[in-house]
């Protein structure tokens, strides 16, 4: 009995070391795993890398196309400054030219100065030799700076403005531009140019623009002619 006792003891303790020795990993298995591990890692880096790169080329892509299409923006509107008159500028369907008004005017005044009238036949030869289907829109404007000298025959400086527009409406009639070609206004201080900030800057607010636009389309219905929308140059 004491001898069959041992043998099963025995057998099972061999057991015991066997399946603890089955327990055990392999460590080249644990290497091979971890090294598959690091190859799936890898391959993940490796698709989104793939992915940020896309995205990298698909945005220079479109960098580049922008960047074309400015340039060539900005080779159209060159090409049609060049085409415009000398002092005169285009954009679009528009050509303007912009006159001092304190070569045109006395500070706070309204009424052209002798010299301004030679200016403005040469405006004149340039609209009927260069536009002479084309309206003509003439619009004062001034800086910030309130009326003080002549503050009894204006309102305000918008009301100098169109007054000044007004002035010279008059003026290129008399030298030969038809008036139911043109529209006289002004816009006071509302739209400078430069900053009011500085004394050059005032002095580049301080203008007469002339521009011309496309003319008025006929109105087939009721014989007369209906005005487009016309909206000035910035």
């Amino acid at each position: 009995m004491t001898v069959a006792r041992r043998l099963s003891s025995g057998a099972v303790g061999l057991l015991g070391v066997l399946m603890l020795a089955g327990c055990q990993a392999d460590p080249k298995d644990l290497q091979i795993q971890a090294l598959n591990e690091r190859v799936a890692e890898l391959q993940r880096e490796n698709e989104d890398l793939r992915a940020r790169l896309a995205r990298a080329i698909t945005e220079r892509d479109e960098a580049r196309r922008q960047a074309n299409a400015l340039a060539e923006q900005v080779r159209m509107l060159q090409g049609e400054r060049s085409k415009a008159p000398e002092g005169w500028v285009t954009s679009g369907p528009y050509t303007w030219t912009s006159l001092s008004t304190d070569f045109l005017f006395d500070s706070g005044k309204a009424t052209l100065r002798p010299a301004a009238r030679a200016a403005l036949q040469q405006v004149v030869s340039t609209i009927q030799q260069n536009y002479p289907d084309k309206f003509v829109l003439v619009v004062g404007h001034t800086d910030t700076d309130p009326i003080k000298r002549t503050k009894d025959l204006w309102a305000d400086n918008l009301d100098l403005s169109v007054n000044r527009g007004m002035t010279v409406f008059r003026e290129l009639q008399k030298l030969g531009i038809a008036p139911e070609r043109m529209i006289a206004g002004g816009q006071g201080e509302w739209f400078p140019v430069a900053t009011n900030a500085t004394r050059a800057g005032k002095q580049q607010n301080r203008r007469v623009e002339i521009i011309v636009v496309p003319p008025r389309e006929s109105n087939p219905t009721s014989g007369g002619a209906t005005e487009s929308e016309v909206v000035p140059p910035k």
